[in-house]
């Protein structure tokens, strides 16, 4: 993206009381470069739509000056026309907020402020009952830090995992909790376009029958961890990981499609190593609570590692298949792949 510089022509002044002093020499504007910003989510069930009401989005000059912003405060950017239903964003769609916003260049710290649910007004939850309120544990999302450089692409996606995040009380209804969130620089992330063997889902119903929902179902899971974690290591999607277990960095529901195959998808992931897992078990896994152990959530299998590939300016669809079956006719574990 070729740079832009502004120069603004201010009126030639002359000192008071003199015959001809020095004219003002036009003021330079600061350089500005484009910033993009879209929002994601991770596949979510039981619900039909998950409205946020985007507010608006606060660039806080972040350093002396804010590295190259001479301005007097932070920039506010309104977002008023911003209700996104999260649900029609998913795995590698996104929904922009900003879409090559021209700003200085500088760094900045970034938040995302979005509005509550308030009867009919704000954010809300479509689900089987109706609609609700949607309420946030705070109206801001803090990001971090960007650097707005004079010369490069600025974009960045802010994933939201509903399955970690979106919480649900009888009575007090829909929180959203900002956990299970991902601030991804675009240039160098990718997705995951992910499958599972049917011998695996076959085995984790058998082998899990007592645990099924009360209508006899289960739900299809899949869990991402870092580069390495153990099948005994993975644990569920509590907000802390229990002692010696690993936390899921991202979560995905697994899908029958029209064809018999088990599919999911994770999108927005940084570029780098991770290790699947699977379960059949996800309707166990509560967000606000750990569920792993005796009688309840488990990670059936460990389906190995996957190294995702940012690609040429980022956005690569990875594909990557869980299956097989170990000696023991148990899901195969890392060293049963030979």
């Amino acid at each position: 993206m070729m740079k832009k510089r502004i120069v603004l022509l201010m009126p030639l002044l002359f000192g008071c009381g003199s015959d001809g002093g020095e004219p003002t020499l036009p003021t330079e504007e600061p350089v500005l470069q484009g910033l993009s910003i879209g929002v994601s989510d991770a596949p979510i069930d039981d619900v039909t739509a998950v409205v946020l009401k985007f507010d608006r989005i606060i660039l806080t000059p972040a350093g002396a000056m804010g590295g190259g912003y001479h301005g007097n405060g932070p920039l506010v950017l309104e977002l008023a026309n911003h209700h996104v239903d999260m649900l029609q964003f998913q795995e590698d769609a996104s929904h922009w907020l900003l879409n090559d916003e021209q700003l200085p260049v500088g760094r900045y710290d970034v938040r995302i402020e979005v509005l509550a649910g308030s009867g009919d007004q704000g954010s809300y939850v479509d689900d089987a009952q109706g609609r609700h309120p949607l309420y946030m544990v705070q109206n801001h999302i803090n990001v971090g830090e960007i650097d707005i450089q004079e010369d490069g692409e600025h974009s960045y996606t802010l994933e939201l995992d509903l399955r970690q995040s979106l919480h649900y009380d009888p009575e007090t209804g829909y929180s959203l909790l900002y956990s299970g969130l991902r601030w991804v620089d675009n240039r160098t992330m990718g997705h995951l376009m992910g499958s599972i063997d049917s011998t695996w889902v076959e085995g984790c119903e058998a082998d899990n029958a007592a645990l099924a929902d009360e209508a006899g179902q289960f739900s299809h899971v899949a869990y991402l961890y870092p580069s390495g974690t153990t099948l005994e290591a993975m644990d569920d999607m509590a907000a802390e990981p229990e002692s010696g277990r690993v936390a899921p960095i991202a979560t995905s529901y697994v899908h029958q499609v029209m064809d018999g195959t088990w599919r999911f998808g994770m999108g927005f992931l940084p570029q780098g190593e991770y290790q699947v897992g699977y379960s059949c078990l996800g309707h166990l896994d509560l967000p606000e609570s750990n569920e792993t152990g005796a009688e309840s959530f488990a990670i059936y299998g460990d389906g190995g590692t996957v190294v995702i590939d940012a690609g040429s300016g980022g956005g690569y669809r990875n594909g990557h298949h869980c299956g097989g079956r170990g000696p023991g006719g148990g899901p195969w574990g890392p060293g049963n792949r030979g």
